[in-house]
């Protein structure tokens, strides 16, 4: 077989084998995915639901955070819900490999299988936590650098025209997609300067510079215009070892030692190629990857709000190892030797993955089966029980990420999804979606605070189920007195190990206001 068509069916092959886990559960076990689908269909349904209207109204506004709810609400409209969120997951999933091999192929001016590696990161820690704008981003950015990459040298002028809107585009999917696009094309000017092909040094540099400038005064200014820019919170950093730990999120799968193993495949291939100087690494490429080490390495872990910021410079710098470098002219052996490495490590990740997320229905099924006696336009409070070590070792594998990151935290989103009831934990920020929850639900919601224990329900007072008609317990199957959680207030309706549902009987105490 030709080469370019093997290339080619590799590609095919490589993009089929990662969309099957899509088709076997319908709400995959994605951290924050029933939370962000919850707000595809508050945004879907506008005023044409009776609860959740009365619950959630738009609130469109300059957001750097809008990929998937520009592109949800308008297929909810026309297919299933849970079949049009998994086509989302599909292109979210889909575009940082792509732009991968987009980029890859502009950088190295050739087809690369090492690029396909990619693949190997695409069920990473941001995806399985749910970060799909993000994801989606990062995918755009390398699919927009490749564009500049190509056609910057023959096509200035046109190239800049596009890079604009490009630049703007990503800013309202994600604004690290911006940082991510600016740091290619700002390197990849950069090298062609180093290199001399202009014979006017001094004017080609300060040309290059007010074209980056061009492109960037757009997301510049709708940053500064935009609520996230005047939003406050706690900025937190991570121990050198907490670093660390967290450089193996863009590798985080569900089985540690094959998470670690995929990782160290990656690092052993790059550097004894590099020692032995059969790989590739244009010198935009070495810019670039240095940069997001050293800011990996600098930026805080929580800020302005978000958290695992400095996670996601540490995701682009691994997927640009693949879509930026090469191993080149390596003895055949080696390089079927490695190929059948990473394709063997692939295949076991993948099959790790399509076994948890197959086991992911039986929970499904259990968690739908209590929830079903919520009926719709009803306040649910939320609370977890407390799990033992001996609890959460004998759970489903599709509950925890390698990392020992949860994955079913927001599985009560379901609850507005097929029950169109409210609870008090949408993402409804409004400097970063374009939700807002109405009086009195928003104090309600504010009144709630976090999502409290088991251990809080024992004590009387310490819970306030004023406004709430039900409370929804997480992880039911580790408390093992359900029915003596607060009996005075709560009465059991049902229950599985999943979660257990509780009538919140009325209370004389609770004023009309507070009960609605």
């Amino acid at each position: 077989m030709p080469e370019a068509l093997l290339w080619w069916a590799c590609l095919i092959a490589l993009c089929v084998l990662l969309l099957v886990p899509l088709l076997l559960v319908d709400v995959p076990p994605l951290l924050d995915y029933p939370n962000h689908l919850a707000r595809l269909v508050v945004l879907a349904s506008g005023v044409s639901d009776p609860h959740l209207s009365r619950f959630y109204a738009p609130r469109w506004g300059i957001i750097p955070d809008l990929g998937i709810d520009l592109i949800g609400p308008p297929l909810l409209r026309i297919l299933p819900v849970h079949v049009a969120g998994r086509i989302v997951l599909a292109v979210v999933l889909l575009l940082p490999v792509l732009g991968s091999v987009a980029y890859s192929r502009a950088v190295l001016k050739r087809r690369s299988f090492w690029v396909l590696g990619s693949g190997l990161v695409a069920y990473g820690g941001t995806f399985l936590l749910g970060f799909l704008n993000f994801d989606a981003s990062v995918g755009l950015a390398l699919l927009f650098a490749a564009g500049w990459v190509r056609w910057r040298e023959r096509y200035p002028w046109r190239t800049l025209a596009l890079a604009v809107p490009g630049s703007v585009a990503l800013f309202f999917c994600h604004l690290m997609g911006v940082v991510l696009f600016g740091l290619l094309i700002a390197a990849h000017d950069a090298a062609c300067v180093w290199r001399g092909r202009s014979e006017d040094l001094l004017r080609d540099a300060a040309s290059r510079i007010g074209a980056l400038l061009i492109v960037a005064a757009a997301p510049g200014l709708l940053y500064l215009t935009s609520a996230l820019h005047a939003e406050d919170g706690p900025t937190s950093f991570l121990s050198l070892f907490g670093k660390l730990r967290q450089s193996l999120l863009p590798f985080v799968n569900y089985w540690l030692p094959l998470d670690i193993a995929a990782a160290l495949l990656v690092v052993f291939i790059l550097v004894g190629t590099l020692l032995r100087r059969r790989c590739c690494v244009p010198l935009s490429s070495r810019i670039v990857l240095g940069v997001l080490l050293v800011a990996y390495l600098a930026a805080p872990f929580g800020y302005k709000g978000t958290s695992n910021l400095d996670s996601r410079f540490a995701v682009m710098f691994v997927l640009l190892l693949f879509a930026g470098t090469a191993p080149d002219r390596l003895p055949r052996p080696v390089a079927r030797t490695m190929g059948c490495l990473l394709i063997l490590v692939f295949t076991i990740r993948m099959a790790v993955l399509a076994s948890a997320w197959s086991g992911h229905n039986a929970d499904l099924a259990a968690f739908r089966s209590v929830i079903r006696a919520v009926p719709p336009g009803s306040t649910v409070f939320l609370a977890a029980a407390n799990t033992t070590k001996a609890y959460r070792a004998h759970q489903p594998v599709a509950r925890r990420l390698s990392n020992g990151e949860t994955t079913d935290t927001h599985l009560a989103a379901l609850l507005p999804i097929e029950r169109g009831a409210w609870w008090p934990f949408l993402f409804d920020n409004l400097s970063q979606q374009p939700v807002m929850t109405r009086e009195p639900y928003r104090s309600l919601a504010l009144r709630t605070g976090g999502m409290p224990d088991a251990a809080a329900l024992t004590r009387p007072g310490a819970v306030d189920l004023c406004g709430f008609d039900y409370l929804l317990l997480l992880h039911a199957g580790a408390e093992p007195h359900l029915a003596a959680l607060l009996p005075e207030r709560l009465r059991l309706l049902a229950a599985s190990d999943m979660a257990a549902l509780f009538r919140v009987k009325p209370d004389p105490v609770c004023s009309p206001a507070a009960a609605r």
